[in-house]
């Protein structure tokens, strides 16, 4: 038995663990460190934390999406985006220093309008050119692609070394696009043999809760 595959027996995941998934972050700590040069800072609260669902992420994305790419709703994407991955961890600061350099700022806004329609491999693989670090490059290619459906498999995934571990893949820092293709696929491969009905997502979601547990 693979380590996915053990990973689904024990965890047993469904769509909505992976929906309502949520993490606790600070948004007045995002708010302070947001780049004056992108002109609008991502809706938070002034509060000291608070916690988003990957529920509310997507439903930023799909903000994005309807507005036609419009630059706004991008910034208020990625700030979601990111308070999600990073959480209350010290890539708050990383992220920040990231989108404080115009040059990385602009390159990434220009991809992320690329992106309609795109799948999941070269979306990854253009995000990480613009030098966002693999983890946030997969969710916001992810997140951006919209809620997954029952069985779809060629919907992006989120990466880290945890998830990477439990896959079976040894490499954990910079992925390349033909990688994460290769993690793709050894989800959906486990996927379908422990239930083809459900979302990959929850498949990913289930990896890193079973590494969590494992610790």
């Amino acid at each position: 038995m693979t380590q996915i595959a053990q990973a689904l027996e024990t965890v047993k995941p469904t769509a909505q663990d992976a929906l309502g998934d949520s993490v606790t972050f600070s948004p007045i700590r995002w708010k302070t460190g947001w780049p004056h040069h992108l002109r609008r800072v991502p809706p938070f609260r002034d509060d000291a934390t608070a916690s988003i669902t990957r529920s509310e992420v997507f439903a930023f994305g799909e903000d994005v999406r309807e507005s036609g790419f419009a630059r706004e709703q991008i910034i208020d994407f990625l700030g979601a985006c990111f308070a999600y991955v990073a959480g209350q961890s010290n890539q708050v600061m990383q992220m920040q220093a990231f989108l404080r350099n115009k040059g990385n700022a602009s390159q990434l806004l220009a991809a992320v309008r690329k992106l309609d329609g795109v799948g999941a491999v070269e979306a990854y693989g253009a995000l990480v050119a613009t030098g966002l670090p693999p983890k946030f490059a997969s969710a916001v290619a992810y997140f951006l692609a919209g809620e997954q459906e029952s069985g779809e498999a060629s919907k992006p995934v989120i990466i880290c070394s945890n998830r990477a571990k439990v896959a079976g893949l040894a490499k954990d820092a910079d992925w390349t696009a033909e990688e994460y293709g290769e993690y793709l696929a050894a989800l959906a491969s486990a996927r379908d043999a422990y239930d083809a009905s459900l979302p990959l997502d929850a498949v990913e979601w289930a990896l890193r809760e079973f590494a969590r547990r494992s610790e």
